[in-house]
């Protein structure tokens, strides 16, 4: 099976050949490992009372303006332990790992409460105690891990013993936080990890990056392309990416999407837009079904269009749609940036995607320097939300960032972006794609357009340790380009984020169209297209997808592959910029892993085949399905008849049909029913060899030498 993939495949792989030296100083990793293993002890009386706050470290490279006005309300959440920290996490890694016999048996919201809930007289104590001291109480975690409240900012100097002030960075953002260092009340010091929302950073962590406001009614492609380039810019309005350039490059099998009607997907954004515009943007590219946009307000935050939002907003929604347009509902998470800080509001949406437990697949496209998330905690208020969510079946991803290696500068010269950087997310990063006639796959490379609109986000966690998923048996697989084999290495995977070609995108208000990059872009692909493997799985029988990660970096290793052979291998290209940073090269990308691109971007159908395949639970895996022409092939169609296969009963067939003359081999996926006995492949091109290959497959794996057709169509 891995043979005839490769050799049909999207190209050429090799095999690491040893681990270049960690280029990344620590600096304060001993820190973050001291502050995350304090942080996460059990119950209340387990752990040493948290007395104050420190404060983020913005403040010392900032100007102080003035005091916070006083009646101004300020969103805080409070974080509470779970009852068996350890536990949750012992149940995620065996629910999330291939194999394990707890694989995919989710939890509900209240079997997680049950189970590793917060300690229930403590979380009472919590609210009386909020009531009691004048605020408002605007949100309660099911599983009784955080509390949310809002309160004056004269109100929360009096009860945290600080004053809240407004400071304005280097390059002009104005931003809130303690300038005095709060003190925790007595009452609730025993009973909270953390106070996240007094001294929070920038307002707005929004990664989009416009290349070009292209007004109304751009130029098409053909006035735009040079006429010595080979490659071919995108079909969408001055030459972008639309959503079918995106498919037909990436091998998107959106006919996936369609096997599970009413998939809902959710992102997170700092405030709302115009839905119109979205509808807009689907009507022009003529995609199919029909998407409901449902806001949810986190916190209270108010439902307001806010025009430092609605482009990134619009961005999630369309690239999502663009992946999969058969998703029927996008949950968007609300956290207004004028009343709710990002720490808060990140954290806190987290823990309604996990209450409400709805969205199958999550996209954040926004981020801060992981140093920024420290001071306060809200690296492990988030860590417990993402956990919830793992614990439920829920995937999620968040874009890398668009610092390159050197992120916003909180710790010279190298940082991460988080929420990326939690080990529980799906981190991606950035490539810029080009393609060829057609619009067809031809090359990418690592999204780097310093110093006009930055560079991907990749590197190592100076705070998480490096998560058993990234310890693959395989000598130096993190480190082989400059990773680390102790710490989080960032991204995991990777997608088109260039500025200079990139995506369509309408916002009405603004003036129409605009080009796009930035991460931004690449985890909401990621996003909708794993929502068309999601629907593959459900709908055969597999369960919800679930957390991601440990998936991916164990794909294939049975039968001696690594995560990135079934991926598009990114290998030219860094996130450095050494003429703002001498001596710093950043992450270079490379065969395997690096900490630029991951494991790679994506391979679309090909990829989706070999998870289909990968099944690892007790049992036996099916035979070969017999595969014959059935009738006379046509110019754009050709039936199969399929015989069903020994050994394991089939959930269903996965096809793969290979279209032979492309740079890389272009495969189109397509699933078939247990009880098919015959299939026909459509829209294929005239006078074009293709070869078909079938798998059965069930929750123990897929076939190990699968049957093949070739044939030529005719004109």
């Amino acid at each position: 099976m891995q043979g005839l993939l490769k050799t049909l495949g999207r190209g050429c792989s090799a095999r690491l050949t040893g681990g270049a030296k960690n280029r990344r100083p620590l600096g304060n990793t001993a820190l973050g490992g001291i502050i995350s293993a304090s942080l996460l002890l059990t119950s209340s009386g387990a752990f040493a009372a948290l007395t104050t706050i420190e404060l983020n470290p913005l403040v010392t490279k900032s100007t102080l303006v003035a005091p916070l006005e006083s009646s101004k309300t300020i969103a805080l959440s409070l974080a509470i332990p779970s009852s068996d920290p350890a536990g949750l996490k012992a149940f995620v890694d065996h629910v999330s790992k291939p194999g394990d016999p707890l694989f995919r048996q989710y939890l509900t919201p209240q079997e997680v409460a049950a189970r590793f809930g917060g300690n229930a007289a403590d979380f009472q104590s919590l609210k009386d105690w909020a009531v009691a001291n004048g605020l408002t109480i605007t949100q309660e975690a099911i599983n009784r891990t955080s509390l949310s409240v809002r309160g004056t900012v004269a109100k929360l100097n009096e009860i945290f013993k600080t004053q809240l002030s407004t400071f304005k960075t280097s390059d002009g953002v104005t931003f809130y936080s303690a300038s005095i260092k709060p003190t925790v009340p007595t009452e609730i010091a025993s009973k909270v990890v953390a106070v996240v929302g007094l001294t929070s950073g920038k307002p707005i962590a929004s990664l989009a990056k416009v290349g070009k406001a292209l007004g109304e009614h751009p130029a098409a492609n053909s006035a735009l392309k040079p006429a010595d380039r080979s490659d071919a810019l995108g079909t969408g309005p001055g030459g972008t990416y639309g959503p079918q350039d995106l498919q037909t490059a990436y091998s998107i099998p959106t006919s996936f999407g369609k096997l599970e009607k009413g998939q809902t997907l959710a992102v997170f954004e700092q405030g709302y837009y115009n839905p119109k515009d979205v509808d807009f943007y689907r009507k022009f590219f003529k995609l199919p079904g029909k998407l409901t946009q449902t806001p949810v307000a986190v916190d209270g935050s108010p439902i307001t269009l806010e025009q430092a939002i609605e482009l990134e907003a619009c961005l999630d929604v369309d690239m999502i749609s663009g992946m999969n347009p058969e998703v029927s509902t996008v949950l968007v998470y609300i956290a207004d940036y004028t009343t709710i800080a990002f720490d808060v509001g990140i954290a806190d949406a987290f823990t309604a995607i996990a209450n409400d437990n709805k969205a199958t697949i999550v996209s954040a496209s926004y981020g801060e320097d992981e140093g920024f998330f420290i001071a306060d905690g809200e690296e492990v208020a988030l860590d417990t939300s993402l956990l919830a969510c793992a614990a439920q079946g829920i995937t999620v991803l968040a874009s890398s960032g668009d610092g390159g290696a050197y992120g916003n500068g909180y710790n010279y010269p190298y940082n991460v972006s988080d929420p990326a950087t939690d080990p529980y997310i799906t981190s991606v990063g950035g490539t810029e794609l080009l393609t060829t006639a057609g619009e067809e796959y031809e090359f990418e490379y690592v999204y780097n357009e310093f110093p006009y609109y930055g560079g991907t986000g990749g590197g190592i966690s100076t705070y998480w340790d490096i998560p058993s998923y990234q310890n693959i048996p395989y000598s130096g697989y993190t480190a082989g380009n400059g990773g680390s084999t102790t710490f989080r290495n960032v991204p995991d995977v990777a997608a088109e984020a260039g500025v200079f070609t990139g995506v369509a995108v309408y916002v009405s208000d603004q003036g129409g169209w605009f080009q796009v990059g930035g991460t931004s872009v690449a985890s909401p692909l990621w996003a909708g297209y794993l929502s068309n493997i999601n629907a593959a799985f459900s709908s055969s029988g597999l369960g919800k997808l679930g957390f991601f990660n440990p998936i991916l970096y164990s794909v294939g290793l049975a039968e001696g592959a690594y995560p990135y052979q079934y991926m598009y291998n990114i290998i030219n290209g860094s996130n450095g910029y050494l003429p703002f940073y001498p001596g710093y090269p950043g992450f270079s990308a490379g065969f395997g892993y690096n900490n630029a691109t991951g494991n790679g971007s994506i391979w679309g159908s090909g990829y989706a085949i070999q998870l289909l395949l990968s099944g690892t639970q007790a049992g036996t895996a099916p035979g070969a399905p017999g595969i014959t022409l059935k009738g006379k092939v046509k110019a754009t169609s050709a039936a199969i008849t399929i015989t069903a296969p020994s050994g394991g009963t089939p959930l269903g067939y996965a096809i793969g049909v290979y279209q032979a003359g492309s740079i890389y081999n272009k495969v189109t996926a397509y699933l078939a029913a247990p009880t098919a006995t015959t299939f026909t492949i459509k829209d294929l091109t005239k006078e074009t060899a293709y070869t078909v290959i079938i798998w059965a497959y069930n929750a123990s794996g897929g076939t190990a030498a699968p049957n093949a057709v070739q044939f030529t169509t005719p004109k």
